[in-house]
């Protein structure tokens, strides 16, 4: 959808990926052969990916995923963010490598002609890990508790939230309304009236 969205608004919109750990420490981890986790997958993440296009597997298994956000953050510095996005998004969720670990990493930053060795030596001390942190407080405090989460607008915290894995019309009226300067008007409306802005999709 991403992808999608730049196609059809090009320079008119900017977009801005920001890091979201699902499972942080020291938020245990499930098996990655636990029959629930089976059955979610088959029942609604799988075939949510066949209807986009996405080629995804479920991940053989389960791993943290602070060293993969700040591995994209150094590809950011170097022009290198959405290469480097989707292939640790390819890597995991199509070849089921683990992107937790540093040289799991450091072999998909070569692949996407970024350094590895700096990479390395990024990750073991930490270089980016504040502005991890620091994105992760700005999702706790717009209220994010899963993915996908997306807010529209120049403002966090005006935004209009388009939470979930909603159709792609949602998000480009959502778009619509931003580029119009609906979207604070609504959003103006939907808090005096009480609407629950996450449960937006006309």
């Amino acid at each position: 959808m991403v992808d999608r969205l730049r196609q059809d608004y090009g320079a008119r919109i900017e977009l801005a990926w920001k890091a979201f750990e699902l499972r942080p420490e020291p938020v245990p981890l499930p098996r990655a052969d636990d029959p629930d986790r089976t059955r979610r997958w088959a029942a609604s993440v799988l075939p949510m990916a066949a209807e986009r296009g996405l080629i995804m597997k479920q991940p053989p298994i389960v791993t943290r995923t602070r060293l993969a956000f700040q591995a994209v953050e150094f590809a950011r510095d170097r022009d290198r963010f959405d290469a480097m996005h989707r292939a640790i998004f390819e890597a995991f969720f199509r070849d089921g490598r683990d992107i937790g670990r540093i040289e799991v990493l450091a072999d998909i930053a070569a692949a996407v002609d970024l350094p590895p060795d700096t990479l390395k030596t990024a990750l073991d001390n930490g270089m980016h890990l504040a502005r991890v942190i620091e994105q992760e407080r700005q999702a706790a405090d717009l209220g994010v508790t899963g993915v996908p989460a997306m807010f529209v607008g120049d403002d966090p915290g005006t935004a209009e939230p388009v939470i979930g894995a909603v159709p792609y019309d949602w998000i480009q009226a959502a778009v619509e309304r931003a580029l119009s300067g609906e979207s604070l008007e609504w959003r103006k409306r939907a808090l005096k009236s009480g609407i629950p802005l996450k449960q937006r999709g006309d």
